[in-house]
């Protein structure tokens, strides 16, 4: 039994050597690019892919996604938008690996938009207190990393990389680069949570994926579990929330987008009303650029797909 537990951790080990050289090997043909094309050549991928494996269960998860949100009424218009927001979801990482060749903290305003209320802005770059941003797989989160860390420290609860020479080789090359990156499964609590609080800085959520065990409210007109994690952060600690996303408007450029003014500690507020505030701003910025949004996800589970013509 230890033998063979020695030969699945030396096998795992090999895999992940592999799949290391892969990405390097990858990575430094990229290199030579142009980086007006990174966008392009991403954008062309993920199409490619999603169309060709169009059947494929997690592809008609998106369609019917789609369907469900009443963004298509059609399931060609839907296939088309799901489509999209593969190619933009490829697309977009292929850029934000370069971005910091271009966009830096020095110029980042010459290449964002700034869309939010007179106090949502002065609350997001006066950095006088930690705040939350509670956001989706939504836009170019990842380039968005740049603008956030020029105003203040950035903090991301996220899931590293299975392979760690991968892991090493992203931190390595400032894949996210300014951003303190938390484990997903060590939570947002000690010293990061101390941290956070000592620097004034912002901590991005993103709570937009299925939750077994959220509270249920209204999103794109069905009622849905919604994960809590950035109602519970705002009650136990009192920091202000600003609920938007990080979209792509053309090449390299973006637009910084926030709902509405900051969220306050308020007397009598709940996980419950304070998701479904949440949620109800996070859907539109969703609208603004449906293909966008990464509706891979299962997030409309046990919600029948409603019936519409194929064309």
């Amino acid at each position: 039994m230890a033998s063979r537990f020695v030969t699945l951790c030396l096998r795992s080990r090999w895999v992940y050597y592999v799949e290391y050289l892969l990405v390097v090997g990858l990575w430094w043909l990229y290199r030579l690019m142009p980086l007006r094309l990174a966008y392009r050549f991403g954008w062309r991928l993920g199409t490619s892919v999603f169309a060709l494996f169009r059947w494929e269960r997690r592809m008609r998860v998106a369609i019917d996604n789609v369907v469900v949100a009443g963004l298509a009424k059609t399931r060609a218009e839907a296939y088309r938008i799901a489509r999209d927001s593969m190619g933009h979801f490829v697309g977009h990482i292929c850029e934000a690996l370069r971005a910091s060749d271009v966009v830096t903290h020095d110029n980042w305003r010459d290449y964002v938009e700034i869309e939010m209320t007179p106090a949502a802005q002065e609350m997001l770059f006066s950095a006088k207190e930690p705040i939350i941003l509670a956001t989706g797989h939504l836009g170019a989160w990842e380039a968005g990393i740049t603008a956030i860390t020029s105003v203040r420290p950035m903090f991301a609860v996220a899931r590293l990389m299975d392979n760690p020479y991968i892991q090493r080789f992203l931190e390595r090359h400032n894949f996210r680069g300014g951003a303190t990156i938390i484990p997903k499964k060590h939570g947002f609590r000690g010293s990061a949570l101390r941290q956070w609080k000592d620097t004034c800085g912002a901590l991005t959520i993103l709570f937009d994926q299925f939750s077994s065990g959220g509270v249920m409210v209204p999103f794109f007109g069905h009622i849905v579990p919604v994960y809590t994690s950035p109602a519970r952060l705002h009650l136990h600690t009192g920091a202000p929330v600003l609920v938007g996303g990080f979209l792509r408007t053309g090449l390299l450029r973006y637009k910084l987008v926030a709902i509405g003014d900051p969220i306050l500690l308020q007397p009598g507020a709940t996980q419950e009303t304070l998701t479904a505030e949440f949620i109800a701003r996070l859907e539109r910025v969703i609208r603004m650029a449906p293909d966008q949004y990464l509706w891979l996800h299962r997030r409309f589970r046990r919600i029948p797909v409603p019936t519409v013509p194929e064309r």
